[in-house]
């Protein structure tokens, strides 16, 4: 086949879902397929694009093994809501561009995000006779609207119109659990053309390792301190001010442990700021790490933090988790009970649950993982057994091909 990927993200940025597409378009690659990625100038989380990259309206390069175009998009340093949007949208319409001047290709796979891809992908899937398939990872305009960034009565429903025409429209939907397939077909979306395929992670490249390593030294933390990690893109949605109350709370009555942030994003200046003004010395903020450094970052770790605001656990499954429990960590979910990253924290036996936003019952979590070590041994043992059986790489990347190759052989 010839195929064609689009996403907004791709390496060196540090966002999952970027990586994500990369590993994809290789797994493609080797399985004897014709691969493109269209993709943006790398700028994310910062808006600033990376060093060695220059914007301009289309680059043509090879790397590891994969083509890529990338295409023009606005960025601005330290982006607010406004200029996000024409980050968004200008991507949509250079991508549109490069996929409309470009070469027939047999299959469009495009992550559902920005939104605004679902007003061009399906008009150009049709003119290119390509067949289109929208990867869903989390669910909009749910969690801007949810989140009261966008309030407009008609821009929402616009937003809206917009979803039920990429679902409808599309040959395909690849979802990543069953609440999000329901979703989808709940707006439109035939049920047979829908599959629900999880994200996976490289086994190989996140493995357990030694909590006494050269990230923890950086840190100024000893043996004796219990880091309680927090790794990941800090986002609108992620709730972790619950971890500043849990903090709060475990200053005197904990004082071993230590709250390490490792990652970027829009919550994190707030998350400083009340450190700040509450004199919490049990918290530590750090940037994104080199990716090489990954599974150093997640074994330092004694206890593995997800949060999730009330309410979207069921529009957004934190990649995090695999990362993790990649790293044999044990897991503390604070999340609605109902949601698909509870379901896994309980079916994989990786870690406790608790409910969202409620920083008591998280400290006591904390506090129970870190008087049993057995049993921070055991969650995180069961974690990485439950990735190799049914998060390997090879295996997922499997079904996707397995889907793409099923959708594109329809008459």
């Amino acid at each position: 086949m010839k195929v064609v990927f689009v996403s907004q993200w791709y390496p060196p940025e540090q966002a999952p879902i970027g990586y994500m597409i990369r590993e994809l378009a290789q797994a493609m690659t080797a399985a004897g397929h014709d691969v493109t990625v269209i993709t943006g100038f790398p700028n994310h989380p910062s808006g600033v694009v990376f060093g060695g990259y220059r914007k301009r309206l289309c680059l043509n390069e090879v790397v590891d093994g994969v083509k890529l175009c990338r295409t023009y998009l606005y960025t601005k340093r330290s982006p607010g809501k406004f200029s996000r949007i024409l980050t968004f949208l200008s991507f949509t319409l250079t991508s549109g561009g490069a996929l409309l001047f470009g070469g027939r290709r047999d299959l469009i796979f495009a992550v559902f995000q920005p939104l605004s891809v679902g007003m061009t992908l399906p008009i150009i899937a049709k003119l290119k006779r390509s067949k289109l398939i929208l990867n869903v990872q989390d669910l909009h305009p749910d969690v801007p609207v949810e989140l009261g960034l966008v309030k407009n009565p008609l821009f929402v429903r616009v937003l809206r119109w917009v979803e039920r025409t990429g679902y409808r429209s599309a040959a395909g939907l690849a979802v990543i659990c069953e609440q999000f397939k329901a979703h989808c077909v709940g707006k439109g979306a035939d049920a047979g053309d829908v599959a629900v395929i999880p994200n996976w992670i490289d086994l190989s490249e996140v493995v357990p390792g030694d909590r006494m390593n050269s990230f923890r030294a950086e840190l100024g933390l000893s043996r004796d301190h219990l880091v309680v990690l927090y790794a990941g893109t800090i986002g609108m949605v992620s709730g972790a001010e619950v971890v500043l109350r849990a903090a709060t709370i475990l200053g005197t009555t904990l004082p071993a442990a230590r709250f390490v942030f490792v990652g970027e994003g829009p919550a994190v200046a707030g998350l400083r700021t009340y450190v700040e003004e509450n004199g919490l010395g049990n918290v530590l903020f750090v940037p994104f790490q080199p990716r090489e450094r990954l599974a150093e970052v997640q074994a330092t770790a004694d206890i593995s933090l997800v949060t999730l605001l009330k309410g979207k656990g069921r529009s957004s499954v934190p990649s995090k988790v695999l990362g993790y429990m990649a790293a044999a960590r044990a897991v503390i979910a604070s999340v609605d009970s109902d949601s698909e990253t509870a379901s896994l924290v309980r079916r994989s036996g990786c870690g406790i649950v608790v409910d969202a936003e409620d920083g008591t019952k998280l400290a006591d979590a904390i506090v129970s993982l870190a008087t049993d070590s057995a049993r921070r041994n055991c969650c995180g043992e069961s974690g990485r057994r439950h990735l190799e059986g049914h998060y390997a790489k090879a295996t997922v990347t499997g079904r996707y091909i397995e889907f793409f190759e099923t959708v594109a052989g329809r008459t």
